[in-house]
């Protein structure tokens, strides 16, 4: 079999030694596999060509889709949610006191759970279809919640079922979120290395768009919480159904049906009626120093991020008190994220075998950010420092490197391995993403009673 090419010796290396290894495939999938390669090689003469970069862009699109509705969601809830639906009179409820936490649980565990179920292949059918069934749910759930911003006002008749239909609705949404980010990154695996970090680039942009409106929305609409939420949700709604027309004429793309015709049939020789736990190993045997990169990636960023960030105090600001938070911890992350993802297109280094070092090198920003003048009433650890800009730079520097070593993971799993396994590489490095958030988020609370105690 041909070695994928990718640009160093180091992969070709790679490669060559992973064909030594497959001795124990059967004779008729080494065939298909080697019928598979010769027809590939004979393709790679007449590639489409990704004209305007069109392909390219749609992936961008649709990876700021994955995300748009939850950070919404997410951005809106202190001040819809907390401030407007669940606090009376400048009291807060037990709602109130619950929302955030609740909202929390509910929406990483079914996210998980349906991304475990996609890499085992339970949910079958087209990665296409997996992705464009979620848009569509998605895009049905932020109507509904449109309907509740303008036909329903706080009351105390409605507080109880508007809470408990809320979380019915952020577990759903997170659910369907599951299947298409995993589904995603499945298909974005076909594809040359900067298509697959078209999707990482696309979720910082999200970020950093959701984070440009957040400053903008406090300072036009600071008393009408009722208006900022309808202004998020359009915008939501707007976008995915926009990703949702985009893929419609993604299909009529050739270079984007080569591709997928292409990693169709290298998975052939590989495609089973049951599951299959060999495939699972063989692909974590190639892939599983990206994996842990990934995880450790995100788990260090969101222990952190924005929680712990967010509990920071400066002794001197220059920001304004009402958009500090939105400035110095959210604009700040999200816009450099997106610069290391954009950097990773360029720049790639260290190597596969290699990325792991200064991903666990990271971290050390966890103890970083802890001896940070993160709740100063409440902590009993010492103080290491409380100048706005230190904390500034560190959040910068951190969220740089998690854009840009969580690209090069994203990009490297589904190439270090056979293309037959490509696309099961990408959904497990998509699974170890929402791992490492989940992980990362449960961390945040265990920093917290440290800080507290220690």
């Amino acid at each position: 079999m041909k070695p994928r090419k990718y640009g160093s010796l180091q992969m070709t290396i790679i490669f060559e030694d992973s064909q030594k290894k497959e001795l124990d495939m059967s004779n008729d999938s080494q065939s298909a596999i080697i019928s598979t390669s010769e027809e590939n090689e004979e393709d790679e003469r007449n590639v489409p060509k990704d004209r305007m970069n069109l392909v390219f862009w749609i992936i961008l699109l649709n990876g700021v889709g994955v995300l748009l509705p939850w950070n919404m969601f997410i951005t809106i809830a202190p001040q819809y949610y907390v401030d407007y639906w669940f606090t009376v009179n400048g009291t807060k409820t037990s709602y109130a006191d619950n929302f955030m936490s609740a909202m929390g649980i509910v929406s990483q565990i079914p996210n998980m759970i349906v991304a475990i179920i996609n890499v085992l292949n339970i949910i079958r059918g087209p990665l296409l279809y997996r992705i464009i069934s979620p848009l569509t749910f998605n895009s049905s759930l932020i109507l509904i919640i449109l309907g509740l911003v303008i036909f329903q006002n706080p009351s105390d008749a409605a507080r109880n079922w508007f809470y408990i239909v809320s979380l019915i609705i952020i577990m759903a949404m997170n659910a369907s979120n599951g299947l298409y980010q995993n589904s995603f990154f499945g298909l974005a695996a076909d594809f040359p290395a900067k298509y697959s970090n078209a999707v990482v680039i696309g979720t910082n942009i999200c970020g950093t768009f959701t984070s440009v409106l957040a400053i903008v929305a406090t300072l036009v609409f600071a008393s009408q919480p009722k208006m900022v939420a309808l202004v998020y949700f359009s915008i939501s709604f707007a976008i995915l159904i926009i990703c949702l027309i985009s893929w419609w004429f993604c299909k009529k793309l050739s270079f984007f049906n080569y591709y997928i015709e292409k990693g169709n049939r290298a998975r052939a020789a590989q495609e089973n009626t049951k599951f299959d736990y060999r495939l699972y190993l063989k692909t974590f045997k190639y892939c599983w120093k990206q994996y842990l990169s990934v995880f450790f990636v995100y788990f260090v960023t969101l222990s952190v991020f924005p929680t712990i960030l967010v509990g920071f105090v400066p002794n001197y600001t220059v920001f304004p008190s009402d958009i500090y938070a939105g400035i110095t911890t959210f604009l700040n992350f999200n816009l450099f994220a997106a610069v290391g993802s954009t950097t990773a297109d360029f720049i790639k280094f260290p190597g596969p075998d290699f990325l792991i070092i200064p991903c666990l090198i990271r971290l050390l920003f966890i103890p970083f950010f802890m001896f940070s003048n993160y709740l100063p009433d409440q902590r009993s650890m010492f103080v290491l420092y409380s100048n706005e800009w230190i904390f500034f730079f560190g959040n910068t520097i951190m969220a740089f490197t998690s854009g840009y070593f969580s690209s090069l993971g994203m990009m490297y799993s589904p190439r270090v391995c056979p293309p037959e396994l490509s696309k099961l590489a990408g959904q497990i490095s998509a699974l170890c993403l929402v791992a490492g958030i989940a992980a990362g988020v449960g961390f945040t609370p265990l920093i917290t009673v440290m800080v507290k105690s220690f």
